[in-house]
């Protein structure tokens, strides 16, 4: 308790440096937990953006009005920098004063990246790009929950790099591939610190503070009002009950807690689908805040347990740590569309609102499939949020029901091999062209690569997922890097893949806006809310181990995976859709043994379902050290044709098998392997 006292002190002392235009690094540092700070609206000169390594064949014509190239997807790929002279090349560059926020990247490499500050001619930075996620590298850098690989290998750093004037990060070559560098502006004439590569004490401070709370204390809120009340109701609603709390006064919600009690796990996922939270602030006539009740609270389908700075799902409960402040009334409600009562424990902790009227934002969730569609030209953009008015972007959820898996070239073009190829664009105050413009959706949500893999951090998580073969559930909140906006707002992330594939997606916006501003979302029908997911069944076939069912357990050749998928147009040959993908490689022994469990002794006749292709190798196969064929061939005239090729009779022990694979170097003219599956027919005696 007493370490959320300091930062709440800290938060308040961070309040008064704005008012007085002075801004030390550990005032920055504290906005990375300052949910009170997000209500407050922007002051002229703040903004927030991104420098990325999208491709730049997108671009918007001013004199004919028009996006051409709008869907080019060679992120990484293209020309990944502003400029170049000599063989460095420019990633990033602004006036201050401001800061760097948070630096990701899917692949940082060997080569230096360099960050000047401040017109100074030789680099603050210089060193390697990987080197920017190790916490031993530098002093600066060195708390692991600010700066670390996810589970899903995403690379993030959010330690603030402050600058008064400009900023110029530049990179030699082989720096890697992929960047994001999100920055955030401090209005005219502020005096802030600049960032050190020795902190001070103070700044060190700040930095463990931050770093200690998010190891170990997710889950409690950081900063708490002394004056602030706790409202605790049991609320039992049947079948199409609705029932309402209601707080009077000028006050702030500061934590949200709700308990589902009694509910089946049969039934959970359906319940906190068609149980609606809804949010009215100070006699609107509609409301602030819209959603389904669990993916409010940041994950679908059912209850996932995980833990992210404002929001969360645990063995006590489901929190939210967003600060809502209002003017004279708040009208809580909840309606219950499920067909069984649904029991709910509430706990809501509310302050004095500490501003003065007109000088914040109400605070907006809005749950939301498929709306507002764009024109034909700005495909493939799908619509997260429009609004108008003053405020702030805070993040979103995103649900995501893609049962097929990966590879849409029929409808997505080429290139596009899994769900989440699109880009974030957000379009602050009638901007063109988005000064956010990302690289991909896992990118945005912190991991890479498509790594179907679960995380939890302050920031982000994939709380749940299905390997990318149905559902998936990821958030991503941007509290020091939030977006400010005067005028207007637009997001979109970009979405290849369309609903008939089948994928499908729903989400929730959350944002601040003042009280005169435009929210353009309504609720959805309840007949949309829940079994709304195009079925699809997954071919699979009988008698067999899937290549993705095997583990690889050594690997002296080249790049091996047991996640690939194949092209679309095998979808109904190719069991599970994908193959274990493998490539021979010179100078090596090269092979590869992977393993798998098999459920019953007895005789069988195995064989192989190949995918061929073009370069394919030539492979010998041993199954438990038995050698069933020296020369199987995966070449093929056409790319990723399927046989299915007898490899004999095998004896087997039920439990674990091993199959290992050598390339044939001499006389294979390609190095690729492609298994679908082994399939063992019982031999009868």
């Amino acid at each position: 308790m007493k370490r959320y006292l300091i930062i709440a002190v800290l938060v308040a002392l961070t309040s008064c440096a704005n008012n007085n235009r002075e801004l030390s690094y550990s005032d920055v540092v504290h906005r990375m937990v300052d949910f009170q700070r997000l209500a407050q609206l922007p002051e002229k000169g703040e903004e927030s953006g991104m420098f990325s390594s999208h491709d730049r064949k997108s671009k918007y014509n001013h004199l004919s009005g028009t996006y051409h190239n709008w869907s080019a997807n060679d992120d990484g790929l293209t020309p990944q920098f502003i400029r170049k002279k000599g063989d460095d090349m420019v990633l990033a560059e602004m006036d201050g004063p401001g800061a760097i926020v948070r630096i990701w990247s899917a692949n940082p490499g060997k080569g230096h990246v360099k960050v000047f500050i401040d017109g100074q001619k030789e680099p603050l930075i210089d060193m390697p790009f990987r080197d920017y996620f190790n916490t031993s590298k530098l002093t600066a850098f060195g708390y692991s929950n600010l700066v670390y690989e996810t589970n899903a290998r995403g690379f993030n750093n959010y330690v603030p790099i402050t600058f008064q004037e400009s900023i110029r990060i530049v990179a030699e070559p082989e720096w890697g591939q992929y960047y994001h560098f999100n920055y955030i502006t401090f209005p005219d004439k502020t005096e802030v610190e600049v960032f050190k590569k020795n902190l001070s004490d103070e700044a060190k401070e700040a930095l463990q503070r931050v770093n200690q709370y998010f190891e170990n204390d997710l889950g409690e809120r950081p900063s708490e009002s002394s004056a602030s009340l706790l409202r605790e109701e049991t609320v039992v609603l049947q079948p199409e009950e609705k029932q309402s709390l209601v707080i009077e006064g000028k006050r702030a919600i500061s934590a949200f807690n709700v308990e589902m009690k009694n509910i089946p796990d049969s039934l959970m996922e359906e319940v906190l689908r068609k149980t609606i939270l809804s949010v009215t602030w100070d006699n609107n006539d509609d409301p602030a805040i819209w959603s389904p009740l669990g993916d409010f609270f940041g994950s679908a389908p059912g209850y996932n347990h995980y833990k992210t700075l404002p929001m969360g799902m645990t063995e006590e409960g489901m929190y939210s740590f967003w600060y809502m402040p209002f003017e004279s009334l708040a009208i809580i409600e909840f309606q219950n569309h499920s067909g069984v009562p649904v029991e709910l424990d509430i706990s809501l902790k509310h302050e004095d609102n500490p501003f003065k009227k007109n000088n914040y934002g109400h605070f907006h969730a809005k749950w939301h499939r498929d709306i507002m569609p764009v024109e034909e030209e700005r495909w493939p953009d799908w619509t997260v949020l429009k609004t108008h008015g003053e405020g702030r972007f805070v993040g979103m959820f995103l649900s995501v029901w893609n049962p097929k898996g990966g590879h849409c070239v029929q409808y997505g073009g080429e290139g596009q091999h899994w769900w989440g190829e699109g880009d974030e664009k957000f379009f602050v105050d009638g901007e063109d062209f988005p000064s956010t413009f990302g690289t991909g959706t896992e990118d945005y949500f912190g991991y890479a690569w498509c790594v179907p893999n679960l995380f939890q951090h302050a920031y982000h998580s994939q709380n749940y997922t299905e390997d990318n073969m149905g559902h998936q559930s990821l958030n991503r909140w941007q509290i020091i890097d939030n977006v400010p906006f005067q005028e207007s707002f637009e997001a979109y992330m970009e979405k290849y893949f369309p609903n008939k594939w089948p994928t499908q997606y729903a989400t929730v916006a959350y944002w601040y806006l003042d009280s005169k501003g435009e929210d353009l979302i309504g609720p959805t029908p309840v007949d949309q809310l829940y079994g709304y997911e195009t079925p699809y069944d997954v071919y699979k076939a009988k008698n067999a181990v899937d290549g993705e069912e095997m583990k690889i357990l050594k690997n002296t050749g080249g790049w091996a995976s047991n996640d690939v998928f194949v092209k679309e147009t095998l979808y109904g040959k190719v069991s599970g859709h994908k193959a274990l993908i493998w490539f021979g490689r010179e100078k090596d022994e090269s092979v590869l043994k992977t393993g798998f469990n098999f459920p019953h002794s007895g005789q069988y006749s195995v064989s192989v379902n190949k995918v061929q292709t073009k370069d394919g190798g030539r492979f010998s196969f041993y199954l438990n050290d038995r050698l069933l064929n020296d020369a199987v061939s995966f070449r093929s005239a056409k790319d990723q044709t399927p046989q299915i090729e007898n490899l004999g009779i095998v004896n087997l022990n039920e439990g674990e098998q091993e199959l290992k694979i050598k390339w044939d170097s001499v006389s294979s003219s390609g190095k690729r392997m492609m298994i679908d599956y082994l399939k063992f027919e019982p031999v009868n005696k």
